[in-house]
């Protein structure tokens, strides 16, 4: 039996759906492994509001807490530190000493 190469067959259209498909998971799974690692994920703490009532104001917090983030009434730093954001703006970030 000869091979005819220039025959388009079932298994030539399913290996290139497969191609097709692997190239975007596995781009798709090197896109997320890379904001893992470029991504702070270490906190030490999350601070609590400067008043009794969660939200009613915004909370102050130390080295190692959450801070800043697209939120109402965002967490900040206390003096002496300042907001370091990561990769996302929108997820905040943490104190770090100035």
């Amino acid at each position: 039996m000869a091979i005819e190469w220039n025959k388009v067959t079932w298994y030539s259209k399913l290996a290139a759906v497969v191609v097709f498909l692997a190239t975007f998971l596995i781009a798709f799974n090197l896109g997320i492994l890379w904001e893992q690692t470029h991504v702070e994920t270490t906190l030490l703490e999350t601070p609590r509001t400067t008043s009794g009532k969660a939200g009613s104001q915004s909370s102050v917090g130390g080295a190692g807490a959450r801070c800043g983030g697209f939120i109402r009434n965002a967490p900040t730093c206390a003096a002496g530190f300042h907001c370091k954001l990561g990769a996302i703006v929108d997820q905040g970030g943490v104190c770090v000493p100035n």
